[in-house]
């Protein structure tokens, strides 16, 4: 079978990189088209996934218009050579437009409920569509509910090791308490009208949770001068590492949430914008949610004084692992199902 997967963003990688080499092994041909966004096509090479990059992220409304019209047009020339039997993404646009064009089916994986427009272009001419479980959103007949999330397509034990000298490579001393934190750009379509942790606040903010871990940041966009010394940097992927024998993540970024809480982190999650999945991983008390400067702050340090913390989350990561399933089976079975039967 001809697979076709559709890369436009780095937690794509992720998502699809252990399916692609499974689906390899089962003797499929896969083809990966990407997008040259943030650290996508680095992420690509480091895991040496073979690809061709179709198009660049722009910036505004206008430019995302003319990218939608050119890498449709892209993907379906590279289609019409390729004879993909499914196509499939995350968010899924363009695989979406192409494989309805070339009358092929195409799986769509979603698990962010705000991007309202991205939805209504890709949803009516989808063949499927993939939500966790715990998806807040009305669904449809298209709609396939598998109970897991996204993050366990990569981060599970069985598709992770964590390595503690990766760690120590990096400067960190695993032995000690630290604090990886990240911040977003606000760049994303979904995070229009968001907001997290004020730029005023920031400084204090770190400085107090200094007094009981090293801080660590991590930013998709510039920082101000005062904060430069606290960055980490690190080859792309590296982050998981470095995530999974912190004692607590704090990020604006609902992903690394995510990553943190199934990596048996403790984590708050600090934006406006609320999702389905965080939601989830809340009840199990895996993620707390605040955006009161001052409740984030007792939350962290309750969290990093108590060294109960780590064991008790670890052991709530444990039995959320035996309720979900092994993603990455399920990507490869759904995709293998519909490239046969089409539906």
């Amino acid at each position: 079978m001809k697979i076709l997967i559709d890369i436009i963003h780095p937690a794509h990688v992720h998502f699809f990189r252990n399916a692609i080499s499974v689906l390899k092994q089962k003797g499929h041909e896969v083809a990966v088209t990407a997008r040259k966004k943030d650290v996508t096509i680095e992420l690509l090479e480091r895991y040496q996934i073979p690809y061709t990059c179709l198009s660049t992220v722009g910036k505004g409304q206008l430019c995302l218009l003319k990218e939608l019209i050119v890498r449709d047009l892209r993907l379906f020339n590279f289609c019409r050579k390729f004879k993909p039997d499914v196509l499939t993404g995350i968010s899924g646009m363009f695989a979406s437009h192409v494989g309805f064009v070339l009358r092929k089916p195409s799986v769509v994986w979603d698990d962010t409920e705000h991007q309202h427009l991205a939805h209504k272009i890709t949803w009516p001419v989808a063949t499927v569509i993939c939500n966790p479980n715990c998806y807040a959103k009305p669904v449809g007949k298209k709609h396939n509910l598998y109970n897991g999330f996204h993050e366990l397509a990569y981060l599970r034990p069985e598709r992770f090791t964590p390595d503690v000298d990766v760690v120590r490579s990096l400067g960190i001393n695993p032995d000690e308490k630290y604090c990886p934190i990240r911040f977003v750009s606000w760049g994303a379509h979904h995070d229009v009208g968001q907001s997290g942790l004020a730029d005023d606040q920031k400084l204090n903010f770190i400085k107090t949770i200094a007094k009981y871990a090293k801080p660590y940041i991590t930013s998709e966009g510039a920082l101000p001068a005062e904060l430069e010394p606290y960055r980490l940097t690190m080859e792309v992927d590296k982050i998981h590492h470095v995530l999974a024998f912190a004692s607590l993540c704090i990020t604006e970024g609902a992903t690394v949430a995510s990553e943190a809480a199934v990596l048996g982190v403790p984590s708050v999650y600090v934006n406006t914008l609320k999702v389905g999945y965080v939601d989830m991983l809340e009840k199990y008390g895996l993620i707390k949610q605040s955006l009161d400067i001052k409740e984030i702050i007792e939350l962290s340090i309750e969290a990093l004084k108590d060294d109960k913390t780590i064991n008790n989350c670890r052991a709530t990561r444990d039995k959320m692992l035996k309720d979900k399933i092994d993603v990455t089976s399920y990507i490869v079975e759904l995709l293998e199902n519909i490239a046969q039967t089409g539906r």
